[in-house]
């Protein structure tokens, strides 16, 4: 069962609160929350939540209902895979023996071989990558990070 959203005045309803002031929005809030607002909102947020509830009421989503739908497709992307020490023997196989990987660090250069007991910096043998990438920096890091490996997580 589907239901029939006015997208109009679901519009001009949303239009209309852009223009409210503080007080009354917090009175609007108040109304459809049933709950005071939160001591510290700022006017874009409350006007957001607002809005948001306007819509979610019109199109009739229940809360109980997105939260089913939520859990749902979180449970289905954590489809079975491989284990934190499988994926780091999987990381170690693209990174072949005999492979060198270089990086430049406060005007130094510095290369690390890689073989199949671990990696080289300078004649001596380190387990990881991170370890190498301590040694290199004085302190704690991830090391395919640090050589390059991974690529940069985009953040919205």
């Amino acid at each position: 069962m589907t239901r029939r959203v006015d997208v109009d005045s679901l519009e001009q309803e949303l239009l209309r609160i852009d223009r409210l002031a503080f007080a009354d929005l917090k009175q609007l809030y108040q109304k459809l929350y049933r709950r005071v607002p939160p001591l510290r909102i700022g006017r874009r947020l409350l006007i957001l939540a607002i809005a948001y509830e306007l819509q979610r009421k019109a199109y009739g989503m229940r809360v109980d209902r997105l939260r089913k739908r939520v859990l749902a497709c979180n449970t289905e992307s954590k489809k079975p895979g491989r284990t934190k020490s499988e994926k780091t023997a999987a990381q170690r196989k693209s990174m072949r023996s005999g492979g060198r990987l270089v990086r430049e660090w406060r005007g130094k250069q510095y290369e690390v071989y890689v073989a199949d007991d671990g990696c080289y910096l300078e004649g001596k043998r380190f387990g990881s990558l991170s370890a190498a990438a301590e040694a290199i920096t004085g302190v704690k890091r991830n090391g395919p990070a640090f050589f390059g490996l991974r690529s940069k997580r985009v953040t919205a």
